[in-house]
């Protein structure tokens, strides 16, 4: 199998900001891997949260060439030895993982969707609300109301949260999620989100930062809205440890890498009783597409990071309002777009 890898810069309409940080142009790697006349693709969306750069992911793809062996098909044991080998890389590990199932539905002739024997890829999908100026909200949220989405996902954490809040519901009201990325000190989160009830929030992400998870089994007891951890749970192993302090995980291919690892996570978070969601970084529609193959077994599904792009250089995910899907096309059914 030959394995190569590019850069490509993407620019979202908006700078999309969090509590934490904000961004107004991004670059990911995509990865091609190509094998008897076909080509399987996928995209490095590295994040620095999880100790993830553009050159260290480089560096884990480049020696990652020398542990694929010559067999596609054999996915489990490519990706144990790319995991072993690369733990901290796991947005690599995870385009890896893309393309050999990529390429397997391009072989197969079969939509990926349909290899894993799963209902076709179609879900609502949350629109993100990032965090910016009460003007510049008033405009996104007209927008995304505009363009049919139903269910909004907001980033809070900041002083003018209330205003925010109170100016959606007086013009939406279906789900509204929120997500704090770690906003919170113990001490005062149970307060913010008792105050965040009026609002209806269908569920709360991260209101803590990552080593106070702990904590969070406090905020569930409020029974103001399930609380999921994103940040506090990357992997497999993060999913058992949560169990009994938060009501879901939000599950990214970045942190967990990809396919395979997401559905372990799947079935433990299902087996302990939690709820999943799907979610994603701002990226191409090439990095959408796996974890959209598999977002029926979701409860929330956000993933909306190649809408809010200016422009997308992969197509093949369809639209219509909040509902995003996969058709029939073999593999993952994504290609670059023709300029």
């Amino acid at each position: 199998m030959k394995l190569t890898h590019y850069r490509q810069t993407l620019r979202p309409r908006y700078t999309f900001a969090t509590s934490q940080v904000a961004v107004d142009e991004i670059e990911t790697i995509v990865v091609q891997l190509e094998h008897d006349g076909l080509i399987g693709l996928g995209e490095v969306v590295p994040s620095a949260l999880y100790g993830q750069t553009l050159e260290a992911s480089e560096s884990a793809l480049d020696a990652m060439r020398g542990r694929l062996g010559d067999d596609p098909f054999a996915i489990e044991s490519i990706i144990a030895r790319l995991i072993e080998h690369h733990d901290a890389q796991r947005a690599a590990v995870a385009a890896v993982d893309s393309a050999l199932y990529d390429w397997i539905g391009k072989r197969l002739n079969i939509p990926v969707w349909r290899l894993l024997g799963l209902d076709r890829a179609r879900t609502q999908t949350t629109f993100t609300i990032g965090v910016a100026d009460p003007d510049e909200i008033r405009v996104k949220v007209k927008e995304a109301l505009a363009d049919g989405y139903d269910a909004l996902k907001i980033k809070v954490g900041v002083e003018h949260d209330h205003d925010t809040l109170g100016y959606i519901r007086e013009h939406f009201d279906g789900p509204l999620l929120l997500d704090a990325n770690q906003a919170w000190q113990p001490d005062e989160a149970a307060e913010k989100i008792t105050a965040l009830a009026p609002y209806r929030p269908a569920m709360i992400e991260q209101p803590l930062r990552t080593e106070d998870w702990q904590h969070m089994a406090e905020l569930c007891r409020l029974g103001i809205a399930p609380i999921f951890a994103d940040e506090s749970c990357e992997r497999p192993a993060d999913v058992i440890r949560l169990r009994g302090c938060v009501d879901g995980v939000n599950i990214k291919f970045t942190k967990c890498g990809g396919i395979r690892e997401a559905l372990r996570m799947i079935a433990l978070a299902r087996g302990l009783g939690m709820q999943v969601m799907l979610g994603c970084f701002v990226s191409s529609s090439l990095a959408i597409a796996p974890p959209l193959t598999i977002a029926t077994l979701a409860d929330f599904n956000d993933l909306d990071g190649h809408l809010l792009l200016a422009d997308d250089p992969f197509e093949g995910i369809a639209q219509a309002g909040g509902i995003i899907e996969l058709g029939d096309e073999s593999g993952l059914g994504i290609r670059r777009r023709e300029i």
